[in-house]
């Protein structure tokens, strides 16, 4: 009863997610062929779809058959997003390059925080911000930052992780959570910096918040997080409504939640800056490992789809 309950959900989940491996680039910038059963499927796909079986005609062998099923779709996907060389490697450089840019600005604000020389801009951006009185502004502020408090948050990602683990994206749930880690780092840097969250006495504080002010762990938690799952929906679902909802979400929560934590009074704008410029570099760095980690795996499955042709024919 529940196996067969479990089954009509994960096909429910897929039906939902839809299936578009094949937009993944693997190191040489072409498209990777689907994988049946996610990224962590060691098996050899299927060589006929279920219902999609038939019987070889006679002018065509057992052999011939299996190897249009196997080797044709990884000709297909070669043609549809043939990537020149060129341009992989300056797509690679690129994100190095934001990498490196992120994690500097990242340096620098730290310094500027720990000598006390942002002072005066943090105060009159969060003056500039907490002007906005609008009802509909200040709920929407609240709003963006309550998913990123616990319970909220660990129930989101355990919600996420559990979705794309019934879909059969097993290797991407472990990477979410690898994107969540990062409120590890977070914590970690706070107690190094060492700075206190606004003051009332400056500031209007919405709600009391314990622990450091530098970084934002909202807003790095955001990028990270949000910023991997926008990836994930990009590079591998089918385009439809499900996948538009949640880039847009991602980008809208992505881009809200560092005014929000000025708005609410509970970090400075470099707080939110610094976090940002540290969310970037750890998405890339985490995006980056994922494609590296999904090009060695449709390595091993070409080579084994290879040995498979070979032993039919």
């Amino acid at each position: 009863m529940f196996t067969r309950l479990m089954g009509r959900v994960r096909r429910w989940i897929g039906r939902l997610v839809g299936r578009c491996e094949q937009r993944q680039p693997d190191e040489r910038g072409l498209t990777l062929p689907p994988m049946r059963g996610g990224a962590d499927d060691t098996g050899v796909e299927e060589t006929v779809s279920r219902g999609q079986q038939s019987e070889p005609t006679p002018s065509q062998s057992v052999a011939e058959v299996a190897e249009d099923s196997i080797v044709e779709p990884l000709r297909e996907a070669g043609h549809r997003s043939r990537a020149p060389g060129w341009l992989a490697s300056m797509r690679t450089q690129i994100f190095v390059g934001l990498a490196a840019i992120g994690l500097f600005l990242f340096g620098g604000l730290a310094v500027l925080v720990s000598d006390g020389l942002t002072a005066g801009v943090d105060l009159g951006v969060t003056e500039a911000v907490q002007s906005i009185t609008n009802p509909l502004f200040g709920g929407l502020m609240v709003a963006v930052s309550a998913f990123g408090f616990p319970p909220q948050s660990f129930l989101l990602v355990a919600g996420v992780v559990t979705l794309l683990w019934l879909a059969d994206y097993r290797a991407e749930a472990g990477f979410a959570v690898a994107a969540s880690a990062s409120v590890v780092l977070t914590e970690a840097i706070k107690t190094v910096v060492a700075r206190p969250r606004p003051d009332a006495d400056l500031v209007t504080v919405l709600a009391g918040a314990s622990g450091q002010s530098f970084p934002s762990g909202h807003t790095l938690f955001y990028v990270t997080f949000f910023g991997y799952l926008a990836y994930v929906a990009y590079a591998l679902w089918k385009p439809g409504r499900f996948r538009t909802i949640v880039l847009w979400v991602s980008a809208v929560l992505i881009a809200l939640v560092g005014p929000s934590r000025i708005w609410m009074g509970q970090h400075w704008a470099s707080d939110v800056l610094a976090s940002y410029a540290l969310g970037l570099t750890y998405l890339i760095v985490l995006v980056e490992v994922y494609r590296r980690y999904r090009a060695n795996k449709a390595q091993k499955q070409r080579a084994l789809r290879a040995e498979t042709t070979t032993a039919v024919s």
